[in-house]
């Protein structure tokens, strides 16, 4: 055996040591998870609820061995835009037409570099930054979340950030020669249901 040999299995053997093991877990978002958009008019408030995701997307969660949290949670949900509700149809007509959903059919919310800000018995406190895209165009955010663990296999994932229409290039409406206007300015709540992946 050479020095080489020697020096590679020493350095294998003292990564080993310092590097701690990690445990990645994967969260399904299951379809019944909500994105919910509020906005403002001069007259009134609208809120567009959609619970239309595919199902089949992941947060990922990496623990150590001691189950302490290093590196990040990432994960992302695609969202049908025609399957948005205002509980209103006019407004709801008018706000699928603001986000172009013939031509951009879905809204995709991407969780990255999330880490645990602190915690309590059933909750941890994230933080991090989220990406949304929309009508074609990504802007990043940063964003504080919520991990609520129901029980071991079951938890909520929520949170809430406020973006302007502006940051996508959409002219938000005017209605009934400019006596409605919708505010530039709305909040992108989330309220994602996951179930641990064994």
């Amino acid at each position: 055996m050479t020095i080489q040999h020697l020096i590679l299995i020493f350095n294998l053997v003292f990564i080993s040591l310092i590097t701690p093991e990690e445990e990645v877990i994967n969260w399904k978002i299951t379809s019944d998870s909500l994105l919910e958009i509020l906005g403002t008019t001069n007259v009134s408030k609208f809120q567009c609820e959609n619970y239309s995701n595919s199902g089949t997307e992941y947060l990922t969660q990496r623990l150590t061995a001691n189950h302490g949290e290093v590196g990040q949670w990432n994960g992302e949900v695609l969202i049908t835009s025609t399957n948005f509700d205002c509980n209103n149809a006019f407004l709801t007509k008018d706000f699928k037409k603001t986000i172009e959903v013939d031509q951009y059919p879905t809204i995709k919310v991407k969780f990255l570099s999330l880490t645990k800000e602190s915690e309590t018995v059933n909750q941890k406190n994230l933080t991090g930054e989220i990406e949304i895209t929309m009508v074609g165009i990504s802007k990043k955010y940063p964003i504080s979340c919520v991990f609520l663990s129901k029980n071991g296999d079951n938890a909520l994932f929520s949170g809430e950030r406020k973006i302007l229409l502006s940051d996508f290039n959409i002219e938000p409406p005017v209605k009934f020669l400019g006596a409605v206007r919708v505010q530039d300015s709305i909040m992108v709540n989330f309220s994602l249901v996951l179930e641990k992946q064994s």
